[in-house]
């Protein structure tokens, strides 16, 4: 078995495994983490720069690589814009736009084809969605175009290998000579006529759109030609150090280019941070690089900031921008790398003016942000420059048994060190109570204002509604438990927050899904939060057998609302539904057969909260033996009266 695939073993188990924990204090709250080193440093110059990334590419190709063993363990509410009558991509933070495979304003449809690298625009002013031109981009390799944005007659696209896996934090050459591409598009009446493209070195973490200001994540690890992954020999020690030795900074920093020139370094070392680990030699030599880009002049050079190290989710309000990263520590006895069970994350603040990025301090918290990564960032949300963070800690034996934590953090403004101080942690000394249960995970987090929404999951769904008033004294208020769980939570008021998941049978052996239960169908309940002490189901609905998805629960993009102004909501979500006989017996483990895809509709007073079902729309596509995973990409737009279903490539349309 070579190294390789050791490593990806390895890091499915960590993935997989309990994580630790920290105990807090009602005092003055300190990291529970034993390394404060988290702030990033400016590089002075070009030589400490190039130091530090050759000291970080020599720890990585310049020794044998190791066999890997593991050691056993013991926001604000989203308001809507009623005076826009069309709905738009459904979003975390109100005012921060993000990617998605369907763009639209009152007139037309922007969709980046799932089969092809391409746009589809279709017309929507007759009613009817009419194909109204089809614009084929040319991507690096073929890529497939990864999102879009619409911003004042502008369309941008996005593409290069964006795509997440579960090996690739223990993989350095996973992210080897990747780059991400943005082509910017003039629209009109349906037409779209190409203004200019950008090229940047690095694979994109994550995108966000503010006003006419772009901002992107990207993720650069420097290669060499002739450099060896996984050196097994000396002789492939020995080649790989004088390679990386003999090597100039230019050949290190990511470039870009316009219209397909190459224009050199991206940002400057002077624009770049180093961290100042004691661990140093474990971490990664990649560059994670925080770009702004103007785009009503997409031609100048990006703006930004880069920091060397890592970065796996994306977080932005409307004035600062949040990137975290797991950590995970190892030491090396005896030629084997042995991982700790306690896992960190790694919080970097940078606040956003215009097209203007500045470091801002940096954080450790316990714990890390789970495994789903459109789930990732919704475990973060600032509110009056308090950033608030649940992590899993897992199910540590001793003085930590809750599975999730709660952090409050905020710029040390007594420091000069650039951090992020910790003011309150949940559970602590004088609120010990748990945020779940023993053997619970976590499965959605909603950040509201000065409220937040937790659910945790096993057998039944404990729904925790977090008083955050005080953020110096945060506690749970009061939790709701039923049947299932949610996956994701969607504000619809003041007093109403919708979740939308699977219903679950609770397994009578104590098994079932890994979890203690059967997944069922899926499931949208609407809960009543007006007394944060007193929740409770207001409705609920079950939809299909078990094997029923719906995309919303792997991407928020797939769900659409727009609110009348007499208060109503309109809400639409993409359903695989299984439904058909089953084989086997009709038992709660057994999988149904799938029988079609579908748009369900509901509307929602926003004031009685009464929820009502509209008719489904079904794909055409609807039949035995048309089974496909369309579904994953579903996406639908409300424009007035009309909705309209995106199955695959193909536009349905319906009056709501």
């Amino acid at each position: 078995m070579n190294t390789k695939i050791i490593i990806a073993c390895v890091s499915l188990a960590l993935m997989l495994s309990a994580c630790g924990g920290g105990k807090s204090s009602k005092a003055e709250i300190q990291s529970p983490i034993a390394n404060q080193n988290t702030r990033l440093q400016r590089s002075i110059s070009n030589d400490t720069l190039e130091k530090s990334i050759k000291q970080l590419m020599l720890a990585t190709y310049g020794k044998i690589a190791p066999p890997i063993m593991m050691m056993d363990s013991t926001a604000e509410s989203s308001n809507a814009d009623t005076s826009k009558n069309y709905s738009t991509t459904n979003t975390q933070e109100t005012a921060v736009d993000e990617a998605d495979r369907l763009k639209n304003d009152a007139s037309y449809l922007y969709v980046a084809s799932s089969k092809t690298p391409s746009i589809k625009v279709f017309s929507t002013q007759g009613g009817e969605a009419v194909l109204s031109s089809t614009t084929t981009i040319a991507t690096d390799n073929s890529q497939m175009i990864s999102g879009l944005y619409l911003s004042d007659n502008k369309l941008i696209t996005l593409s290069g290998d964006n795509s997440y896996f579960w090996d690739q934090w223990f993989a350095p050459n996973y992210w080897n000579d990747r780059a991400t591409k943005l082509d910017f598009f003039a629209t009109q009446n349906g037409q779209l006529s190409k203004i200019n493209s950008l090229k940047v070195d690095g694979q994109l973490i994550s995108s966000r759109r503010i006003g006419n200001t772009l901002y992107l994540a990207t993720r650069h690890t420097p290669s060499l030609k002739g450099l060896i992954d996984y050196p097994s020999t000396e002789q492939e020690v020995t080649k790989n150090r004088a390679l990386i030795e003999s090597a100039s900074l230019s050949d290190f920093l990511p470039n870009y280019a316009i219209n397909g020139e190459d224009k050199g370094d991206v940002l400057s070392s002077s624009s770049c941070f180093t961290t100042n680990y004691p661990d140093s030699e474990n971490q990664q030599a990649s560059i994670i690089n925080i770009l702004s880009i103007d785009l009503n002049n997409s031609t100048e050079k990006p703006k930004g900031t880069c920091f060397i190290g890592a970065a796996e989710a994306l977080y932005v309000s409307s004035k600062s921008l949040y990137l975290a990263t797991t950590q995970y520590s190892y030491q090396v006895a005896n030629n084997i790398a042995i991982y700790s069970p306690s896992i960190t994350t790694d919080i970097h603040k940078f606040s956003l003016d215009g097209t203007s990025v500045a470091y801002k301090g940096s954080a450790q918290v316990d714990g890390h942000l789970g495994w789903k990564q459109d789930a990732k960032s919704f475990r973060m949300g600032e509110y009056n420059n308090v950033l608030r963070v649940i992590t899993y800690t897992g199910n540590r034996i001793g003085t930590n048994p809750s599975p999730a934590k709660l952090f409050m953090l905020k710029e040390d403004s007594n420091s000069t060190s650039e951090k992020l101080k910790i003011i309150a942690t949940l559970p602590n000394d004088k609120r010990p109570k748990n945020l779940g249960k023993s053997g619970e995970q976590i499965y959605s987090t909603r950040f509201l204002g000065n409220k937040a929404y937790l659910v945790t999951y096993r057998t039944t769904d404990p729904l925790y509604v977090l008083d955050l008033s005080d953020p110096s004294d945060p506690f749970i208020a009061e939790k709701l438990e039923i049947n299932g769980y949610s996956d994701y939570l969607h504000p619809v008021s003041e007093n109403l927050v919708l979740g939308i998941g699977k219903d679950a049978i609770p397994a009578i052996s104590g098994s079932g899904d890994a979890r203690g239960a059967w997944y069922q169908g899926v499931k949208i309940a609407l809960f009543d939060v007006s007394d944060p002490q007193s929740p409770y189901t207001r409705s609920q609905i079950l939809i299909g057998k078990r094997g029923t998805n719906t995309a919303v629960s792997f991407n928020h993009h797939a769900f659409t609302t727009l609110l009348q102004e007499d208060g109503d909501l309109r809400i639409a979500l993409p359903i695989s539904v299984h439904n058909g006989t089953s084989p086997e017996n009709n038992s709660s483990n057994t999988y149904h057969q799938w029988q079609y895809d579908a748009l369900y509709r509901y509307n929602i007073n926003t004031i009685t909260g009464t929820l009502s079902e509209r008719n489904i729309i079904k794909a055409k596509t609807s039949s035995a033996d048309n089974f496909s995973s369309d579904w994953q990409n579903d996406r639908s737009a409300i424009i007035g009266d009309k909705v309209y279903y995106l199955h695959g490539d193909e536009i349905i349309s319906s009056d709501w």
